[in-house]
């Protein structure tokens, strides 16, 4: 006999249950095979321990009682009656996640009036408000716009030398010291009451045109450039006959100021018998165009 079949027998072997010829084979194999023999071995208190066993027990392990099944099924309800519970509690502790999220995102999102109201306060605050003054446009346009009965002159600034300043402390080039005006342009009346002076620069093309009409404490400005570049950043020089220098704000020459043949409108302190000459200069303080004022204007 092979080990294989040996082995197979070995379980009736070790209770006695087989035929003595077979059980004799057996008993030869093992005197000469020890891995069938340990295995043998192993198995000699089975037949002690099945000894204990009487004919109740094996009816209970085939019929088992009817406590002993309710018993089972109980325990088996409840567990699965137990994973119930924790699934529904789990499943509305994250439901309640979700929605404190969800409340909390509608809660922190900006309101759409308030980023609309945002937008116009962000356009406003980008504008470069003390870089250029308005633009305004020409003498016909300005007098549809607005009679001569509702223009208000600008109070002027006192001059360098009505405050006991030198020259020197003269505000430079892009902190004017006479702002300029956001009024509208004067009617046509108004304007010639004034004086109009002109100026050029024939080698560079450039000109420039400057409207002075008196204001009770000064004088107000407005300047007209052609010829000068696109982009370029101005600004108009008062110089006074007693050196004086009162430099207005600054603006850009843009191609919508040349369409609309706009007016720069700025004010000095002097009256125009003590201005001697206008000057507009660059943003590196450049002669661009100087405009005279003739003695005659000054009687």
């Amino acid at each position: 006999m092979t080990c294989e079949e040996v082995r197979i027998a070995l379980g009736a072997h070790a209770l006695g249950a087989l035929d003595p010829e077979e059980a004799l084979e057996i008993d030869h194999h093992l005197a000469t095979c020890e891995a069938c023999g340990a295995e043998l071995m192993e198995l000699e208190g089975v037949s002690a321990f099945l000894g204990k066993v009487s004919e109740r027990d094996v009816e209970l392990v085939a019929s088992p009682p009817r406590q002993v099944l309710d018993r089972l099924l109980n325990d088996r309800a409840r567990r699965n009656r137990r994973g119930r519970i924790l699934m529904s509690v789990a499943a509305s502790a994250a439901v309640l996640v979700v929605g404190g999220t969800v409340w909390t995102a509608i809660q922190t999102r900006p309101a759409p009036e308030s980023a609309a109201a945002g937008a116009p306060a962000a356009a406003r605050s980008s504008e470069p408000a003390s870089d250029a003054p308005r633009m305004l446009q020409d003498d016909s346009s300005a007098e549809r716009a607005a009679p001569a009965e509702s223009v208000q002159p600008r109070k002027a600034k006192p001059s360098a030398s009505a405050t006991g300043q030198s020259e020197s402390d003269v505000a430079p080039y892009g902190a004017a010291t006479p702002k300029p005006s956001a009024s509208p342009m004067p009617s046509r009346k108004a304007v010639e009451n004034g004086r109009e002076f002109t100026g050029a620069d024939r080698a560079a093309g450039y000109r420039a045109t400057v409207l002075a009409w008196p204001t009770a404490k000064g004088t107000e400005l407005g300047v007209r450039v052609s010829g000068v570049p696109v982009e370029t950043s101005c600004a108009l020089v008062v110089v006074g006959l007693d050196g004086r220098r009162e430099t207005t704000m600054d603006w850009v020459v843009s191609r919508e100021s040349y369409q609309d043949k706009a007016v720069f409108r700025s004010e000095t302190t002097m009256s125009v018998r003590e201005i001697a000459r206008f000057e507009i200069v660059d943003r590196k303080g450049e002669r661009l165009v100087v405009v005279p004022v003739p003695d005659k204007a000054r009687e």
